[in-house]
């Protein structure tokens, strides 16, 4: 009976491959924003003000087969050194918007963020792409942001 069990499975194993694919992920038909690496990085020069700083490394593709529109779209990180998209002041912990000219299909954007050692202390950064939901086509959206709960890259 162990036997025969045992084949069972491994005939159910064998189809269940052939049901569902176990090809290559296919990439997505559209444009399709990913966040490909978010890594934080003590940056040790001491800039004589007081602030322990670090390093958000960011690097985002279109890894969809379509650009992403003739539009630019909008991205936030948050808290970052810059200015307040809310109050419009610089401060040391703000929460940045930035707009990103269209992306061709493959292409990529590496860049950093400052942050303070009290925003990675309190896991309260994060970087979020197409926030406004401009990139249309886009189905596949769980990948466009990371942060401390969450890294996707």
């Amino acid at each position: 009976m162990k036997k025969s069990l045992g084949g069972m499975a491994l005939a159910f194993g064998f189809t269940g491959s052939l049901l569902l694919g176990s090809g290559p992920a296919q990439a997505a038909a559209g444009p399709d924003l990913d966040v490909t690496q978010c890594t934080i990085v003590d940056d040790p020069v001491d800039y004589g003000d007081g602030i322990d700083w670090y390093k958000l490394l960011v690097t985002y593709k279109n890894e969809g087969t379509a650009p992403t529109g003739n539009q630019t779209f909008q991205n936030r990180v948050r808290p970052v050194y810059g200015i307040d998209e809310f109050s419009g002041q610089l401060g040391n912990e703000a929460n940045v918007r930035f707009s990103q000219a269209p992306m061709a299909a493959g292409q990529s954007v590496s860049t950093f963020y400052w942050l303070t050692k009290k925003v990675v202390d309190q896991h309260t950064w994060g970087i979020f792409l197409d926030v406004n939901h401009q990139v249309t086509g886009e189905t596949q959206t769980n990948d466009n942001f990371c942060s401390f709960f969450a890294d996707n890259s």
